[in-house]
């Protein structure tokens, strides 16, 4: 009996055939997340991103104590800014932003124990007060401000830029599972031109997110008008972690073939670093390794930086380091989003 065909000697083939191509398949995964390995492994950014979850934690303490936060039915909260996107130091700010999407509009009176509540947390945990006043704190409710996309109330009640962040850089602090729908709610309105075919593109949430870089770079130039110094933070913010936040969600965008709202919201889910290995990952060049090694290296000078220096009294040789390594993370960016993957048809877009 030749040997290939005894029973034994098949299954043994069979086996040796499933192994390697196992083998093959576990390859091409490891080949293809090479990016997402070189950002698991970075020493700074896993430091930032391990003190980021533990204060989540705590927060999380917080706000599951019914004796110290008042939650109104069907209201989520998340928080945005370093601990969103889990780049934190020890002294980062506390940004914290509620969505509803309660079909009866909460009372004035549920809505003043909630917010005094948070403001207890913030003190509890010593954080600082809420920025701008506490201009953000308050609940948004999501079928109530359906209507406001695309409007000029967009930015009037300051919807625009809670989504976009509720989007690009958040982590939930209560009901993960609300948390979620609620981004659901809000994606759908980026798929309301969909229909049964191929070619739809998410070119309206495309817009929405080169629409919220450029009003950060707009809002930027009004900082600089006022009287405080506080121009050269935000300068320093855009350069490097507004950057990242946009353009780490464009890339995986412009290069995934079929979006839609499922694959988004598995997107955002992840911090913007995470994004941006994610679409790097896809584009599948090796070339760009040293480079996204430089840019994790640049991302977490800046970090270290804003973490124990006043961006209002740097010396010069590290206001000018600074500077040098801005147009660098700039440079991979733009070098990644104009990768000959990205298609043509994205690349215009990008620009005009």
């Amino acid at each position: 009996m030749p040997w290939v065909s005894h029973p034994r000697h098949f299954l043994l083939r069979r086996h040796i055939v499933f192994i390697i191509q196992l083998f093959e398949r576990m390859m091409r995964l490891m080949r293809n997340s090479v990016y997402s390995v070189i950002l698991s492994q970075h020493q700074g950014i896993g430091r930032r991103q391990g003190l980021s979850t533990q204060k989540i934690d705590a927060l999380k303490r917080e706000f599951s104590n019914p004796a110290k936060f008042t939650n109104p039915s069907e209201t989520s909260v998340f928080v945005a800014g370093s601990l969103g996107r889990h780049d934190s130091g020890e002294n980062s700010d506390l940004d914290l932003f509620l969505t509803s999407s309660a079909e009866v509009p909460i009372s004035h009176l549920d809505n003043v124990k909630c917010l005094a509540s948070i403001l207890g947390v913030y003190e509890e945990l010593g954080y600082g007060q809420p920025s701008n006043d506490g201009e953000f704190l308050k609940i948004f409710n999501i079928p109530q401000h359906e209507s406001c996309v695309g409007s000029a109330r967009d930015d009037g009640v300051n919807w625009f830029t809670v989504r976009m962040l509720m989007l690009l850089e958040s982590k939930p602090l209560t009901d993960p599972q609300l948390y979620r729908r609620h981004k659901e709610e809000i994606l759908k309105f980026y798929f309301r031109d969909r229909d049964n075919g191929s070619q739809f593109k998410p070119l309206f949430l495309l817009n929405d997110l080169l629409r919220f870089w450029r009003t950060l770079c707009l809002n930027y130039e009004n900082a600089r008008s006022g009287p405080t110094r506080s121009w050269k933070k935000r300068n320093f913010n855009l350069k490097f972690s507004r950057m990242l936040t946009a353009f780490s969600t464009v890339l995986p965008m412009v290069l995934q073939s079929h979006v839609n709202q499922e694959w988004l919201l598995d997107l955002t889910e992840k911090t913007p670093l995470e994004r941006l290995a994610v679409g790097l990952d896809m584009l599948d060049d090796a070339q760009l390794s040293r480079g996204f090694t430089i840019f994790l290296d640049d991302y977490e000078f800046f970090l270290h930086t804003k973490e124990y220096q006043d961006f209002n009294l740097l010396d010069d040789p590290t206001r000018m380091a600074l500077n040098d390594k801005a147009g660098q993370v700039s440079s991979f960016l733009f070098s990644a989003l104009h990768h000959p993957s990205v298609s043509p048809e994205y690349r215009q877009y990008l620009v005009i």
